[in-house]
């Protein structure tokens, strides 16, 4: 059936369900914008074509688990419809309806319509007796989102009360804010026609699919256009499709269930700190190179393992070997992992959020850590530890070899991105499976250190600093400002100070004509730092300028324009600013009488040796430290 419809005939005596197989409410902010600037700019005299809307009836075996629908599918004859195709088009007209609804007054009219009966017609119908009613949009019963979309953008009671948050959740709460804070200006004539224009002039192909059509490859096929499903979404949609092939084996029902279960963890975990929401194509792609067995693969070469290799209709029905057969039990377990994984994989991105379970400072300080250097190709590898209930105490000394792997491969010796992917990705699955102890990947990771670190990798990379580009040497080392955030903290450590001066965005922010590391010794040297600088060539002046001694965290940002500032005026300018009250790298500086150069290769000599110290690393002897720091020319 090919019809053009408007959204009022759409919901003509129908009950509408996204069923479990779908994804949620994908559709964001640049969405919405298109589809409000369709409705504002189109003619009332004119239609616009908005998309195609895809309907599969459903059988009484299925809706009769709708307690709260039968009375109104079977007697006031109410049709039942899962929503195969258009399901974003149609939560976003009904989030903008109810949007409408919440903009005008209760007992006023929108085109000769009381707004009771247009909630009547779209949103929910009650029955005579004021007892039963029915939503005649929504999700499956157990779908997070169900109870969000009731409670939280149709403003009706729950009876459970449980609005668990997710991505879907919050991008359905964003749409009706973006719709609100659209509607409040406009007055009660602009509201009539903008309603008019969209429940009778916004066009949708209507679509019915027949029963000898599997809606499951449908759904597949179709999804592929408008906003593309993600591959967690995709998967899920073929995992269900799966469980229905295993129709004479008692747990396909479980198993649906179990799928339906594992995806509302995953999506609460993916959307649990709404500042920074987890991608969940990363989340899929480092599981299953923890969870597989790894081979170096590129792009999206995990989805196609997945979907066109493993979870396969053809791997349960004609299966080549013995090998390739799927059973409901490898399924189970593979969904078990994702749901069990989930926890971790957020822990691990937000290690000071709450979260049960994990409460050592310890780890939490290593993760952070980590994220600030990069976590690399270790993510499969820390998830897995996690997963396989290694002690606290094990991951943390796995966390601390992985930082120091990072760092002096990636920061200092400027290894290749991809140095040592491959094992480590490898050693992901045995830690899963346990049989390979931390222990023993520790020792392996310590290894690559030790064949692969370079002191003199390092100094040539930091003599190509000075040689191209801006040529600034240190100060465009890519390393500088973990390593010089890592010395604060160090500094903190040894002086027992309970607060952190230095804080790692202030640091690392950037601000048009604010600098948050700065030149002691400014690049442009005035007559005041003159004195001290007698006899030094301009090249070895631009040498002191940029090597690492003269460089300094600042905790605030602080304008440019001060930096050449005398010395004096740097540590306090009378005004409040100045290293006195710095960050404790600043109160350091702040103590010295004067700048010199001999303050520069002094102040980089322990640097170096703090590095040296803390990744357990040589740099060789005073020779080689003063080439590293471009300062070879001065005489001790």
């Amino acid at each position: 059936m090919n019809n053009l419809k408007s959204l009022s005939q759409i919901f003509e005596h129908k009950v509408l369900r996204i069923p479990d197989y779908q994804r949620g409410y994908a559709w964001q902010k640049h969405e919405l914008k298109d589809f409000w600037d369709d409705l504002e700019n189109l003619s009332v005299e004119k239609v616009h074509y908005t998309g195609v809307i895809t309907l599969d009836p459903v059988s009484k075996e299925l809706f009769s688990r709708w307690q709260d629908d039968i009375w109104l599918i079977e007697g006031l004859d109410y049709k039942p419809f899962y929503v195969v195709d258009g399901q974003q088009r149609l939560t976003t007209s009904l989030i903008l309806v109810h949007a409408v609804l919440d903009t005008v007054q209760s007992d006023t009219e929108l085109n000769f319509q009381s707004c009771k009966a247009i909630k009547e017609q779209y949103i929910l119908r009650m029955g005579t007796d004021g007892q039963r009613r029915s939503f005649l949009f929504g999700y499956e019963k157990d779908n997070p989102s169900d109870e969000f979309l009731k409670t939280q953008i149709f403003d009706e009671s729950s009876y459970t009360n449980s609005d668990q948050l997710t991505l879907y959740t919050k991008n359905l709460s964003d749409a009706k804010s973006f719709f609100l804070e659209k509607l409040k200006n406009l007055d009660h004539g602009e509201l009539e026609v903008l309603f008019k224009k969209l429940t009778q002039k916004f066009k949708f192909n209507l679509y019915q699919i027949d029963e000898e059509i599997d809606v499951f490859v449908t759904f597949e096929t179709m999804n592929n256009r408008g906003k593309k499903l993600s591959s967690l979404e995709l998967l899920k949609n073929r995992l269900i499709y799966l469980s229905t092939l295993f129709h004479d084996h008692d747990g396909h029902k479980v198993l649906r269930h179990k799928i339906n279960e594992s995806w509302k963890t995953i999506y609460e975990y993916l959307g649990k700190n709404p500042t920074s929401p987890l991608s969940d194509n990363l989340f899929l792609r480092n599981h299953w190179t923890m969870y597989f067995k790894y081979s170096r693969r590129k792009g999206d070469d995990y989805i196609n393992f997945l979907l066109d290799e493993k979870f396969t209709a053809k791997n349960i029905t004609h299966p080549d070997s013995v090998g390739s057969k799927i059973t409901i039990t490898e399924i189970e377990a593979y969904v078990s992992s994702l749901q069990q994984s989930i926890k971790p994989w957020f822990y691990m991105h937000n290690p000071y959020e709450k979260v049960p379970g994990y409460e050592d400072a310890e780890n939490k300080e290593l993760l952070d850590r980590l994220a600030r250097l990069s976590f690399r190709s270790f993510k499969p590898l820390i998830l897995a530890a996690f997963c396989s209930k290694q002690t606290m105490q094990d991951i943390n000394v796995l966390l601390s070899a992985i930082e120091r792997y990072n760092f002096t491969l990636f920061s200092l010796s400027q290894r290749r991105g991809n140095t040592g992917d491959t094992e480590f990705f490898s050693e992901a699955r045995s830690v899963l499976q346990n049989t390979t102890s931390i222990d023993g990947v520790v020792g392996k990771i310590n290894h690559w250190v030790d064949e692969y670190f370079s002191a003199e990798k390092f100094k040539d990379h930091i003599e190509d600093r000075f040689e191209v580009g801006h040529k600034e040497g240190f100060y465009r080392w890519d390393g500088l400002r973990y390593f010089l955030y890592e010395y604060e903290v160090y500094l903190q450590t040894k002086g027992k100070q309970a607060q952190r001066k230095l804080d790692w965005h202030t640091i690392t922010a950037s601000q048009k004509d604010h600098l948050t590391v700065e030149h002691i010794y400014p690049q442009t040297e005035t007559e005041a730092w003159a004195g001290d600088f007698l006899g030094i060539t301009d090249g070895e002046k631009h040498l002191l300028t940029h090597s690492l001694g003269n460089l300094l965290p600042l905790s605030r940002a602080k304008n440019s324009s001060l930096q050449n500032d005398p010395f004096e005026q740097k540590k306090n300018n009378g005004e409040g600013i100045g290293y006195y009250n710095g960050s404790i790298s600043e109160n350091d500086i702040a103590l010295k009488v004067e700048w010199t150069p001999a303050e520069i290769l002094k102040r980089g000599l322990d640097l170096l040796d703090f590095m040296e110290d803390r990744w357990g690393i040589e740099l060789g002897g005073m020779l080689s430290k003063k080439e590293i720091l471009g300062l070879a020319f001065l005489v001790d």
